[in-house]
């Protein structure tokens, strides 16, 4: 390998060229030229012939199932019996059956239900007389206003072929179809002076299992001008609605023809779409030219492959070596500098970083390190003496001095306002956990609003109602009591009427239901719809470039905990008032631990 040693010489760009020529542009010129002149065209041309032939295929089954539900609606139009039927008047509903039972035991309706293409046939009457049954239907004017009808009548045409979704049909029917073909006359051969409507329902499913029956790799579909009728893609899509025609991309067809009815004025198009020809799956067919094409794509790149590795591997390797001793804190140089590529650049440049690294260890390194220390050690010092300036027990004792001096001077009201405030004081400056149990939460609410209704009075009412399975679940520090704050400051505080807070913590079907609610000033709508905004792209910047950011904070608080499994509504009207509804998932995955292990405590 010594005599190769002058591709050190090269560049790693020249190296990669070197690749590309040999092992990847030369091969694919040879490889494409002979696979595509002698395989692709042969594909183009087959592929094209199986199209042609399932498009034929479909004509027929198609012109199969239709001809025969047209052929039972020309033997019903001809029925002189059921024209019989329809038109009469009937004095009574006893007459009436009557005529019903004589013409099922005729079968004239039934008989025709021998075709497996029928799904349905239901005859539409003006006849008033005539009671509703699954063949026979009043023609209403909700009737009137249903797709197919409306499609029969803005067609002005004898016969018409109505393409629906009947919402009616998702839920029953034998098939469980709500696609609905249909093919609709006038019973007018008899009579003209009354409105009677034949419909016959194709069996959706027939023609479905027909298209799916064509093994194909390409997609099939059969379209009217709006609608995808049936396609080959999947099965069991008779619930569903209609796919449009946009959704088959223009460029991907590959054949497209046309299916005409005999008996109406309208054609459906049979579309196929399909993938450009891949002629490279037919080459392990040809044995003797994959051979060929192995030795010239493999033999040639592994030679040039073998040398351009060696020239890289072995000085890469080296150079990972003594970077590995460097994560180890043993700086040394590496005494191989042969070759002028950037591999060779790159030793070179260690070999320099090492000295330069021993000189700032020992020098700048050492003396950065003391300073910062000593640094440190000064904020260290401020910082506790900063601490030591402000005692809170100073402030607790000074408001226990005062809530004693109004007991003795009887001033009860005032001292119990004076003990709420220094409990609420206690327990927020001393944060402690972040998570609390609701029972805690709610004796934070209910300190905070007394010390509110002794500045509010009369104005500010407020009840609780928490059940006794909930007070020992855990939830994040002050997230109530925000809700309850704001509704103080935002509600109450701007109207001169009596309102009221209400709170309200219950369980139900294994999730944690919250609602606060107060009777304040409320909010208008632009105002409401921003708030949701907010809270629907809530994010931590808006923290600091918000001024109000007590209920964001809380929100974001609650869906760190719940890991997202929670749902958020705030529903106001103004002077009316704003409801919040809080519901946690308990049950769902990613709740916090804590929440969990209180909840396991408490055997939910």
């Amino acid at each position: 390998m010594k005599n190769f040693k002058i591709l050190n010489n090269y560049s790693i760009r020249s190296k990669l060229i070197i690749i590309y020529l040999f092992c990847v542009l030369i091969p694919m010129i040879v490889t494409n030229s002979i696979v595509y002149i002698t395989i692709k065209s042969n594909e183009v041309r087959e592929q094209r012939i199986t199209m042609e032939h399932a498009i034929e295929r479909v004509k027929y089954n198609l012109s199969s199932v239709l001809d025969d539900c047209v052929l039972v609606s020309n033997h019903l139009h001809n029925d002189i019996t059921l024209n019989d039927f329809i038109t009469r008047r009937y004095d009574n509903l006893l007459d009436y059956y009557e005529r019903y039972n004589y013409l099922l035991q005729n079968n004239v309706i039934n008989y025709y239900y021998n075709s497996q293409h029928v799904y349905q046939v239901t005859i539409y009457t003006d006849n008033d007389t005539i009671s509703n049954s699954s063949n026979f239907r009043k023609l209403t004017s909700e009737t009137r206003q249903s797709e197919w009808y409306r499609q029969f009548y803005n067609n002005n045409e004898d016969m018409t072929i109505s393409v629906y979704y009947d919402d009616n049909r998702k839920n029953y029917g034998i098939n469980n179809t709500a696609r609905t073909i249909s093919i609709t006359r006038k019973l007018d051969n008899f009579d003209k002076t009354h409105e009677n409507i034949l419909k016959i329902d194709v069996d959706y499913n027939v023609i479905l299992n027909d298209i799916l029956n064509e093994k194909m790799e390409d997609n099939l579909y059969v379209c009217n001008k709006s609608y995808i009728l049936f396609s080959n893609k999947k099965s069991n899509v008779g619930t569903e609605e209609f796919d449009t025609i946009d959704s088959i991309e223009e460029k991907d067809v590959k054949l497209n023809d046309f299916f005409r009815f005999k008996v109406a004025n309208e054609a459906w198009n049979i579309i196929i779409t399909a993938n450009e020809v891949s002629p490279l799956s037919k080459i392990v067919e040809r044995k003797e030219i994959l051979f060929g094409l192995a030795i010239f794509n493999l033999l040639l790149p592994t030679i040039i492959i073998i040398l351009v590795s060696h020239s890289i591997g072995y000085r890469v390797t080296l150079l990972g070596i003594y970077l590995g001793k460097v994560e180890n804190e043993e700086f040394s140089t590496i005494e191989y500098n042969d070759g002028q590529d950037e591999i060779g650049k790159l030793i070179r440049s260690y070999n320099l970083m090492v000295l330069r690294i021993k000189e700032l260890i020992e020098v700048v390194f050492k003396r950065d390190a003391e300073k910062q220390r000593l640094e440190l050690a000064k904020k260290q010092a401020e910082l506790k003496a900063l601490q030591s300036q402000v005692n809170p027990h100073f402030m607790f004792n000074t408001l226990e001095s005062i809530r004693m001096r109004s007991l003795i001077k009887g001033e009860s009201e005032t001292a119990e306002i004076i003990e709420n405030l220094s409990a609420l004081l206690r327990k927020t400056i001393n944060w402690g956990e972040d998570y609390i149990t609701i029972e805690d939460e709610m004796l934070f609410v209910e300190n905070y609003l007394q010390i509110q209704k002794y500045r509010f009075g009369e104005k500010l009412t407020f009840s609780f109602y928490v059940m006794g399975d909930c007070k020992g679940i855990r939830i994040p520090k002050l997230s109530i009591l925000s809700f309850v704050e704001n509704a103080c400051v935002h509600g109450i505080e701007e109207v001169s009427h009596n309102a009221s807070i209400n709170v309200s913590i219950f369980k139900y079907d294994s999730r944690l239901f919250i609602e606060i609610s107060d009777t304040g000033s409320g909010m208008e709508e632009d105002q409401l719809n921003l708030i949701r905004d907010k809270l629907r792209n809530a994010e931590i910047d808006m923290l600091n470039n918000s001024k109000s950011t007590g209920v964001l904070n809380t929100y974001m608080r609650l869906q760190m905990y719940c890991n997202n499994n929670m749902q958020f509504e705030i529903d106001s009207k103004p002077k009316e008032g704003t409801d919040v509804t809080i519901q946690i998932f308990l049950d769902e995955p990613g709740v916090s631990n804590s929440f969990v292990k209180e909840n396991q405590n408490n055997n939910f």
